[in-house]
């Protein structure tokens, strides 16, 4: 994943590989409904201009490895999905109130 890509098209890959886990059936109702819920978080913040910042596209990429790692780990018996989906939460809801923040201080 290219970490040069614009904020918008970070969180469209995150909507669409979200997406792509709920709609493959194997999830539990508590794994769908907090990746439900984190695709309407950073819908929220789509379009607002803290996303094209530095900070937010790095936010934006560990949430994409963090993805990535949850994806793998949901097919290991052995590993601990909610712990990964837990970390994604946080940085999600870090962006959030850091988009917040920006715009309350942009005025």
């Amino acid at each position: 994943m290219a970490k040069l890509s614009t904020g918008k098209n970070n969180i469209e890959r995150l909507d669409t590989v979200w997406r792509n886990m709920i709609a493959a059936n194997g999830l539990t109702e508590e794994l769908t409904y907090r990746l439900e819920k984190l695709i309407l978080r950073l819908d929220s913040i789509a379009d607002k201009i803290f996303i094209k910042t530095v900070k937010a596209q790095d936010i934006l990429f560990e949430c994409e490895q963090l993805s990535e790692k949850f994806k793998s780990e949901l097919n290991e018996p052995q590993t601990k999905p909610l712990a990964v989906l837990t970390r994604i939460e946080t940085q999600v809801e870090d962006l959030v109130k850091k988009t917040h923040a920006f715009r309350i201080k942009a005025g």
